[in-house]
């Protein structure tokens, strides 16, 4: 199963806490807990990343994992029509959270659907519980500055095309949901997260995250200059 995850072990290779992960006797403590058996993609996922201080909680309105311990099936206070989910991510300032269908823990890869607190139901999010798992990463790592070095693009007059060229992007990072939020893509050791404006034009970005633990490999990307076009502002910790 370590093959659904192979993007997060490339991008945090460098790092020997990457395997900050539960225990097999912790994971199947908590499913003696619930009753139920984790997909066999989420017992992996908290294996190898539920402790690493990469992929971690208190996010500033990102979604996030829930620690292992926290993992619940919601009870008759719970706000959805609907208690038959496993919840196991959220969007804590926003009051979102992620589930897993119980009727469909026994897939190996089974779809996510989310809640909101506004609405008692639940609706599709994504048809890859593998892929949510790692393109939420990936978005946290970015948008929270979670590798050494990072830098922000503002929003400025330069189209996803713009940059695409610059920067020689080609190998989109798909996320399988309708609606993606986020364009992403891995090259040259540095992960790169652009946020759409989920308009009618799908080339207008609203801001630009990298990130990388290798220094170097941002300053070489924040100095790319395109037909003597400067890139808009931007922050970063790497240069003055």
């Amino acid at each position: 199963m370590s093959q659904a995850f192979n993007l997060l072990d490339l991008l945090l290779a460098p790092s020997v806490e990457k395997d900050g992960g539960y225990s097999h006797e912790e994971i199947s403590q908590k499913e003696r807990e619930l009753r139920i058996l984790f997909p066999d993609v989420l017992r992996s996922y908290y294996a190898a990343y539920g402790k690493c201080k990469y992929i971690t909680q208190n996010c500033n309105n990102q979604y996030e994992p829930i620690k292992l311990q926290d993992v619940f099936i919601p009870d008759a206070e719970f706000f959805t029509t609907d208690k038959d989910y496993l919840v196991f991510y959220q969007c804590a300032e926003s009051v979102i959270y992620c589930g897993i269908k119980l009727s469909e823990l026994h897939l190996v890869d089974p779809p996510v659907y989310l809640c909101a607190w506004s609405d008692p139901n639940w609706y599709f999010e994504n048809d890859s519980l593998s892929n949510f798992l790692v393109c939420k990463a990936l978005v946290q790592i970015a948008v929270e500055g979670r590798l050494p070095y990072w830098a922000f693009v503002e929003e400025g007059p330069w189209q996803l095309t713009d940059y695409l060229t610059l920067w020689k992007l080609s190998d989109e990072i798909k996320e399988s949901t309708h609606h993606p939020a986020w364009t992403m893509f891995w090259k040259n050791d540095t992960l790169y997260v652009f946020e759409s404006a989920l308009g009618d034009d799908e080339n207008e970005v609203l801001g630009v995250h990298l990130a990388s633990f290798y220094k170097e490999r941002i300053e070489e990307a924040l100095s790319c200059q395109m037909h003597e076009r400067r890139l808009p502002s931007y922050s970063t910790n790497v240069m003055g």
